[in-house]
């Protein structure tokens, strides 16, 4: 066991605990969600399972929040890898709840992690990659270069996409257009990250689990050492 630190947002659902368990093989893991009740029983889980973690609410939706964890995780040693996997929204929710989860958290997320990264720490963002209800005829990425400057401005834009067409067709279409975005961002300041030492990457749910059994779930190297 290393002193590093994993974090993996929206850490109360199955997939959540599973990476927390893998990650904490080699990682101290700082769980979060938005629900107390919910991390108070995943923390359990992780307890009985001899993993060593924390947990710690915080809404991804609210950057004030986002800092706050990213601040709270880092004060238990150095952050070797950050997993964004908003599983609090549920497939069904409505296209606000989608965008604003996926849009907003992909910024907060990648900005605090950012704030606090060192050198070789990880973020990835689990991305859906989900196929629209029905074609979009074009996703305006004018938008996303909002978000920098705008990120309500951009979850507003993606809403009202979103609720163009037939309700039915709002959630599969809140979570493409936010799953496109999240893609586009992550590309974006992919290249920021390399410029500081660290890694940003945007990959299907999915795979995530995969990472976290391979990469993700060896110790980030020491500054001043070369990676491997």
């Amino acid at each position: 066991m290393t002193n590093s630190v994993a974090v993996v947002t929206g850490g109360s659902g199955g997939v959540g605990l599973a990476m927390a368990k893998l990650l904490a093989r080699d990682h101290h893991v700082v769980l979060s969600d938005s629900s107390g009740e919910r991390l108070h029983r995943a923390l359990d889980e992780l307890d009985s399972s001899g993993v060593s973690a924390e947990s710690i609410v915080a809404d991804v939706t609210d950057r004030r929040s986002v800092e706050t964890l990213l601040r709270a995780a880092r004060e238990a040693g150095p952050i070797a890898s950050v997993v964004h996997a908003p599983s609090g929204v549920a497939r069904r929710a409505c296209p606000e709840s989608i965008v604003r989860s996926r849009v907003l958290g992909t910024i907060h997320i990648t900005a605090a992690t950012l704030a606090v990264a060192g050198f070789g720490t990880t973020l990835i963002h689990a991305s859906g990659h989900a196929a629209p209800p029905a074609p979009l005829t074009s996703v305006p990425r004018w938008i996303f270069r909002l978000a920098p400057t705008d990120p309500e401005g951009v979850a507003t834009a993606l809403t009202r996409l979103a609720d163009l067409g037939p309700a039915r067709w709002g959630p599969g279409t809140a979570h493409a257009l936010s799953g496109t975005f999240v893609d586009w961002y992550t590309a974006r300041m992919a290249e920021v990250y390399d410029a500081c030492g660290a890694r940003l990457r945007s990959v299907t749910a999915e795979a995530v689990l995969e990472l976290c059994r391979d990469g993700l779930g060896r110790p980030a190297p020491v500054l001043g050492e070369p990676a491997a």
